[in-house]
């Protein structure tokens, strides 16, 4: 299930390129005590956009008086929990302070789900961990984006080790490929440090469709409980590997 959650402030933000913080704290508040139940993975997967009128300067997201923030899970449950726990802020006018300003929610609404084509657009960079790696703090060792060595199936074993986390058992899987539309690399900063990942749209081909399903409501690759890895749905890929309109 999706929804977005539109929070707005009475005056223009200023907002730290470094923000999802601030966004996990908005989902404590809604949450409350059932944040904690979700131990390790998170069973959900959040995006934020700040509006086509704001600009970044140095460190700063600048002029932020809209926020989109968009939540899905597979997890009916957790879907009940958030949209029961927006309302009530809502209800409250819960004011959470982001950046230079309180913002507080002005419209919570459910999105349609889309038919689940295999050719996705990311709405928030996806970290994929590379396995093996030794160096927990070399970036540029831990994480790996399309077109490094290990990608592919890295990003395989990132889908089943979540899965196997949310739900307590294995996706069984025969085939799997990603196939690039037109992916970037690019750094995020994140708690005060930098992660790599990557945007952009792209294929996936599996005889899953349980892997398809899962990685659309709960994300891509890891650390989607912390604003990584939205990914939205794309009608189709043309022969010169352009892809074709999305469905907004």
């Amino acid at each position: 299930m999706r929804f977005i959650v539109r929070l707005k402030s009475d005056k223009p933000s200023d907002i730290s390129i470094d923000y999802r913080r601030r966004f996990i704290s908005f989902l404590k508040n809604v949450f409350e005590d059932s944040f904690n139940s979700f131990n390790g993975t998170k069973p959900y997967v959040f995006s934020v956009f700040f509006g086509k009128n704001t600009r970044i300067e140095k460190d700063k997201v600048k002029n932020v008086e809209t926020i989109n923030f968009r939540f899905s899970t597979g997890d009916f449950i957790v879907a009940v929990k958030f949209y029961n726990g927006a309302l009530r802020l809502k209800k409250e006018n819960y004011l959470h302070k982001i950046g230079s300003e309180n913002f507080k929610i002005e419209w919570i609404k459910k999105e349609d789900e889309k038919e689940i084509t295999g050719i996705f657009k990311t709405l928030s960079p996806v970290i994929v961990e590379r396995i093996g790696y030794k160096n927990g703090k070399d970036m540029e060792e831990r994480y790996v984006v399309p077109n490094e060595d290990d990608f592919e199936i890295s990003l395989l074993e990132n889908i089943l080790r979540r899965h196997r986390s949310i739900y307590g058992k294995d996706l069984s899987v025969t085939t799997f490929k990603f196939k690039e539309i037109k992916v970037k690399k690019t750094y995020v900063k994140h708690y005060g440090g930098y992660l790599k990942c990557f945007l952009g749209k792209f294929k996936i081909e599996t005889d899953s469709e349980e892997l398809l399903k899962f990685i659309y409501d709960f994300g891509l690759g890891l650390r989607t409980g912390q604003g990584f890895g939205y990914l939205d749905t794309l009608r189709g890929w043309s022969n010169d590997n352009k892809c074709l309109q999305a469905e907004f």
